[in-house]
């Protein structure tokens, strides 16, 4: 898809039992055991009810279970009401202008620790483009270069599509390389509605459900209204944002960036 400046209204889951082996060979004509008393091997394990071997020191005790990241414990409003998400419990978004929001500021830790680098949600006038080109073109205004990112894990359901991306380093820019899981939703209202999240690959196995959940939670208000303004978006970074770029607008009569409200789950 040529390039177009998206007139959008966006800015954008057995260890294996041991049996005990018992050895027997038939006497000549007798079916006795072999010599011995008993059946050879090792005796099995008895375990007392405090959870040792009896008649040891008994076991190490268990470590507490990994820590699993958690979502916010209720939604964030962004643009009124009009999308609701529960974010990474730790990460907290801020609205840039009436159709774009993104996190207050980089590198926000979660609630086990591990930081999200970075993510937006938003909305704008779909184009009449397949979704890969628009996922694509998402990418391009976040200053991920078309082509240089890689996909796995994509699908569709229904209207909405979700994937997980790599990108490499970037060193002309000096963008750290980054996976992040996108979300593009079509709400039957001549918009899209999207949600990205980044964050550093040594953190994405561990915080890749948590990213998966927060993308599922997105929950759209549709309305056919208007774009809310007519913007030239570009892919300049955000002042105080991350050197990985970031999707800006300048829309007539935008409204200051403001921090987006947490609402009450009913």
């Amino acid at each position: 898809m040529s390039r177009v400046a998206l007139s959008l209204a966006l800015a954008l889951a057995w260890a294996p039992l041991a049996g005990c082996a018992v050895s027997a060979s038939a006497s000549t004509g007798s079916g006795a055991m072999s010599s011995g008393t008993g059946p050879q091997g090792k005796p099995a394990r008895r375990v007392d009810e405090a959870g040792g071997e009896a008649g040891g020191g008994g076991a190490a005790p268990a470590g507490p279970p990994p820590c699993q990241p958690a979502l916010a414990d209720t939604p964030t409003a962004l643009f009124g009401t009009r999308i609701l998400v529960r974010m990474p419990k730790g990460v907290e978004l801020a609205e840039q202008n009436p159709f774009y929001a993104q996190a207050v500021a980089p590198d926000q830790a979660t609630s086990c620790g591990q930081p999200v680098a970075y993510a937006a949600v938003g909305f704008f006038e779909y184009p009449n483009a397949p979704v890969t080109a628009v996922r694509d073109q998402v990418l391009e205004l976040r200053g991920i270069a078309k082509g240089t990112a890689t996909w796995e894990d994509e699908g569709t359901r229904g209207k909405t599509y979700t994937g997980a991306y790599s990108a490499p380093a970037d060193a002309a820019t000096g963008a750290p390389a980054v996976r992040g899981w996108f979300v593009l939703r079509d709400a039957n209202d001549k918009y899209g509605y999207f949600a990205l999240y980044e964050t550093d690959p040594a953190h994405w196995d561990a915080l890749k459900p948590v990213l998966v959940a927060s993308g599922k939670s997105l929950l759209v208000k549709p309305r056919s209204i208007a774009s809310p303004v007519d913007a030239q978006v570009s892919a300049a970074p955000p002042a105080g944002g991350s050197a990985g770029g970031g999707l800006t607008a300048e829309p007539a009569g935008a409204k200051p960036a403001k921090p987006a409200k947490d609402v009450k789950a009913k």
